[in-house]
């Protein structure tokens, strides 16, 4: 039976004969290769008994390798900022700009006005001045590249002060010791994983001191019996504080109606701290950058050293940055999607979900869909106290479970990410786009 089964298995070439015509030959070729190998093996060990489903395993294959591995989705998850899915998706002028800068030449290194080498960081430079009151700005590939090069240029081989309830793990498994000893600084914890008070950072301050150093902890929160002091707290002992503010928020988003206690750039610049950073990705609402900004007499050092040439930020990086950084300075915020989905008024939230409901319910009537009223969250370890009310559309299929539905969903192009709850897979319309509302009855029809 197996020799007869191996026998009948055709040949590359054969099979290749009935899709190089309907798919690039490439991917074709690899898929079918793919395909026969592990039914080939399947056979081996008695676990395939025909080869009737062939035609259509070597057809999925294709189709799969035809397409992106990166691939654009549409999140239905109700997490604002969400991580896995590529945290803040920017807005449509900041794409277009990218697409600008990135598909001809640009003055990435060369200054127009004297004719010679430029700066790549100068370009968004005097935004983040402008915006944020600092003396100096420097910019890096992500946040946790601008703690370790803060650490690295000022403070390789002293000590830094840091509670140690700050002693976070910000995702990943990236954690706030490793970096730092990564960074050739000696971590010195004070006080306890709830509680640290003034007097413990003063105790532990001693000449090899180079940094005190206060840790945001952006993705958590501690209530009850607890107590950390402030960073500008930190300033009477006469060193340079850092903050690592983490999510990166530029201002106080406060007059945008969100109700939120985290620490913005331009606020923690006032209150008088050395060296601020935190990711433009997050509540910034840009690309992945790390952004450091602080006294001149300590930026200057950290752009010079070696190793920022290892954390530069890229060119489409940098146009989507600058661009971004020019819809704060017009002051139009409700052009960063990030800030709209967050604060949608519920009212809108439930007229939207209702009106993907309708669609749903005309397009597959045999699909049980009934709205849904729960809370949405801002994610990507930034605003965990915040829960956002919001409305969903519920999805039930009679023959399938949650998961089936989830996992069909996915499969799409372009992919349904939802979120399942007690066994009823959720769509939340808080992170579904615009235009993206239109497409999933059509979508949904096609998973089943």
């Amino acid at each position: 039976m197996k020799e007869d089964l191996l026998r009948s298995l055709p040949q590359v070439s054969k099979l290749l004969e009935l899709y190089k015509d309907k798919y690039p030959e490439v991917y074709a070729k690899r898929a079918i290769k793919e395909v026969l190998e592990r039914v080939r093996q399947e056979i081996k060990e008695g676990k395939r008994k025909s080869l009737e489903d062939l035609h259509t395993l070597v057809e999925e294959s294709i189709k799969r390798r035809v397409q992106t591995q990166l691939r654009r989705v549409i999140n239905a998850t109700g997490v604002v900022i969400n991580t896995n899915l590529g945290r803040s998706p920017l807005a449509e002028e900041v794409g277009q700009f990218v697409k600008h800068i990135a598909t001809g030449y640009s003055n990435l290194e060369y200054d127009l006005e004297e004719g010679k080498r430029g700066s790549r960081s100068k370009l968004v430079e005097d935004y983040l001045i402008h915006l944020t009151g600092c003396e100096a700005a420097f910019v890096v590939n992500n946040n946790a590249s601008a703690v370790f090069l803060v650490l690295n240029t000022l403070a390789s081989g002293k000590e830094v002060v840091v509670s140690r309830g700050e002693l976070v793990e910000i995702g990943g498994s990236f954690r706030i010791p490793d970096i730092m000893r990564a960074s050739g600084a000696k971590l010195i914890e004070v006080g306890t994983t709830n509680k640290t008070k003034l007097k413990d950072y003063q105790i532990a301050i001693n000449q090899n001191t180079a940094l005190l150093m206060k840790v945001h902890r952006s993705n958590f929160y501690m209530e009850g019996f607890v107590e950390e002091v402030k960073p500008e707290e930190l300033l009477t002992f006469g060193l340079p504080v850092y903050y690592d503010a983490g999510s990166g928020m530029l201002m106080d988003i406060k007059k945008l109606g969100i109700n939120s206690q985290e620490p913005d750039f331009k606020s923690s610049i006032q209150k008088g701290i050395h060296i601020v950073s935190g990711s433009a990705d997050k509540l910034l609402g840009g690309p992945q950058a790390g952004i450091i900004i602080g006294k001149k007499d300590l930026i200057e050092p950290i752009k010079k050293n070696p190793l920022s040439r290892v954390v530069r930020i890229d060119k489409m990086t940098l146009a989507a940055l600058e661009m971004t950084l020019r819809l704060y300075l017009e002051e139009r915020y409700w052009d960063i999607p990030i800030f709209k989905m967050l604060t949608y008024k519920a009212s809108e939230l439930k007229r939207r979900a209702l009106r993907l409901l309708r669609a749903i319910k005309k397009a597959l009537p045999e699909l049980e869909a009934y709205l849904v009223k729960d809370f949405s969250k801002c994610g990507g370890g930034s605003l965990p106290e915040l829960s956002l009310e919001t409305y969903c559309v519920a999805v039930i299929h009679k023959k399938l479970t949650a998961q089936e539905l989830d996992r069909r969903l996915r499969n799409l192009d372009p992919p349904i990410i939802g979120r399942i709850k007690e066994d009823q897979l959720l769509l939340d319309v808080r992170t579904i786009l615009d235009e993206e509302l239109k497409m999933i009855p059509s979508l949904l029809a096609r998973a089943l």
